[in-house]
């Protein structure tokens, strides 16, 4: 492929790798195995973007040829975020390597693309900020507007999951949650600002990562089916974090 945006007829939808190169490498050649011309990347891609990473997952994509596009997760630091936008409206940050901005729409096909990255983090607390976790993680109003001025999409790539969504193992757990319920209910009320550039937006197709967990479901938001998928991390099993699915398919949804 000569372009991130050239249109292809595999996709590889890819969970959180937390900047861990040696499985990045080896799902870069799951994915290839699998058939794939391009990868999305859902977020929690590089965390602090080192050169090492950045590299290592270059070099695996230059063998194959395989452009990687990613939205930012709330592991992802900003500052490495802020290089200017080149004329396609993505950031390059390698040479097989593309950010995805917050609103930025993308056409393949007959299918029309949003990206929007943001999570809350949890588990801040045990963070420090600016350096493991920064405040501008979350979805904010402008990005909301951005995102639903632009009109209907058929598939939002996003970092977090909007209200509405029932995820397994998450929202219906009957054991008490782990993490602080304030937190808890910050995550809530992330997922709930998602969901209003879900309403604006209506995607049929919702594919995102952040809860390390894979599973497929379709969600009634409102407007009709709409398809779910939720991508595992790194260190479990490729099948989970890696799903290869045919455009046409996804113009089918």
């Amino acid at each position: 492929m000569n372009s991130p945006l050239e249109t292809p007829s595999r996709i590889a939808l890819a969970g959180d790798w937390h900047a861990n190169d040696r499985w990045a490498a080896c799902a870069i050649d799951y994915a290839k195995d699998e058939g794939a011309d391009v990868i999305i990347h859902v977020g929690d891609f590089a965390y602090d973007y080192s050169r090492k990473f950045l590299m290592t997952v270059d070099r695996a994509l230059a063998d194959y040829g395989i452009p990687l596009l990613f939205v930012e997760g709330n592991h992802d630091d900003p500052g490495a975020l802020r290089g200017p936008l080149g004329p396609d409206g993505l950031r390059q940050l390698a040479p097989h390597i593309w950010h995805i901005p917050r609103g930025f729409r993308w056409q393949w096909g007959d299918v029309t693309f949003l990206g929007c990255g943001g999570a809350h983090s949890v588990d801040r607390q045990r963070r420090t900020p600016g350096v493991s976790w920064w405040p501008e993680e979350a979805i904010t109003d402008e990005d909301v507007r951005r995102c639903v001025d632009g009109g209907p999409v058929d598939v939002l790539i996003s970092h977090d999951c909007p209200t509405g969504v029932t995820i397994p193992g998450i929202d219906d757990a009957s054991s008490p949650p782990y993490w602080p319920a304030l937190e808890i209910l910050r995550a809530t009320e992330h997922r709930a600002v998602l969901r209003q550039i879900v309403d604006g937006c209506q995607p049929r197709t919702i594919v995102h990562g952040h809860y390390h967990r894979f599973y497929e479901t379709v969600a009634e938001l409102g407007y009709g089916a709409v398809r779910v998928m939720g991508l595992d991390c790194d260190g479990g099993d490729f099948a989970a974090n890696v799903q290869v699915v045919d455009l046409k398919d996804l113009a089918a949804t």
